[in-house]
């Protein structure tokens, strides 16, 4: 089978399996992701399916949608935890500005975070405060599929996103960056 494909599988079946890492490692030997040419390939909402880290909230949970927004050709990001299910931007976010370093490479500022509530009737209820003192790291995109992103951060943790289609939330993250 093929290594994509056995991994896709392994993150719906099998979400917190070690056997993630070994088949996450052999994707990424087959990785030829180059920042300038594969830039708007980024784009579009990503979901956390396996992280090498011990924080809960970079884990997979079936509770949980622990989302990465990117709008890179605008340079926004957006980390979201909410509520499985909700098709809307609510929940825990933190926003950010990105910065491309080198072929891989790509700068990550967090410049807001805190709650995003539901809209009531023309507003939209946040408690997003600035982020005061410079919150910087970065991640190598080391693998790039239709499907699959895998990343390392600067901090060693390797991580496994899976593409979701979803304009509707997309265009709610751009209308909402906007706002900011």
């Amino acid at each position: 089978m093929d290594i994509e494909l056995e991994l896709i599988k392994s993150l719906r079946d099998k979400p917190n399996s070690k056997e993630n890492l070994l088949l996450a490692t052999k994707l990424e030997t087959k990785g030829n992701f180059i920042l300038s040419r594969d830039i708007e390939k980024l784009k579009g909402i990503w979901e956390l399916r396996w992280s090498s880290s011990n924080a809960p909230f970079l884990n997979y949970s079936p509770l949980i949608d622990n989302l990465q927004i990117l709008d890179p050709l605008q340079f926004n990001a957006m980390n979201l935890l909410k509520p499985r299910g909700i098709n809307a931007i609510v929940g825990t976010g933190i926003i950010a500005k990105l910065n491309p370093i080198n072929d891989i490479r790509v700068e990550v500022k967090f410049t807001h975070a805190g709650l995003i509530g539901p809209q009531i009737g023309f507003k939209k209820i946040k408690a997003l405060a600035e982020i005061k003192k410079a919150q910087k790291g970065w991640l190598d995109i080391t693998y790039l599929s239709n499907e699959i992103r895998i990343c390392r951060g600067d901090k060693g943790t390797l991580f496994v996103l899976r593409r979701i289609d979803n304009e509707k939330l997309l265009k709610r993250f751009q209308e909402f960056v906007d706002k900011i």
